[in-house]
């Protein structure tokens, strides 16, 4: 009965990490009157394929995809998280979100 509640017990807490949302990592810049978001977009729950979206929208810029992978969804975090990086030391101040 116990090793019956420890699988139950790992099942749920499995479930429970899963991703819920398509979207895993998003960063809001700004500097001065202007903002910029960095978006790593997925297209299931699975880490990939993935893609690394940068957004000017109040430059009237739009957005960009800047880099994607089909089989390793932990480049679009770190390219991702570089970019943001980037960004802080050009004098943006950049947000996780």
């Amino acid at each position: 009965m116990q090793k019956l509640n420890r699988i139950g017990l790992t099942i749920i807490l499995a479930a429970l990490t899963l991703p819920t949302t398509a979207n895993a990592g998003s960063w809001i810049c700004e500097h001065d009157n202007l903002m910029r978001e960095i978006t790593v977009e997925r297209e299931t729950t699975y880490p990939a394929p993935c893609s690394v979206v940068y957004n000017k929208d109040t430059e009237n810029l739009g957005s960009s995809v800047l880099w994607t992978a089909q089989n390793d969804g932990a480049y679009c975090d770190v390219k991702a998280n570089d970019l943001a990086e980037k960004l802080k030391g050009w004098g943006w101040s950049c947000t996780e979100i």
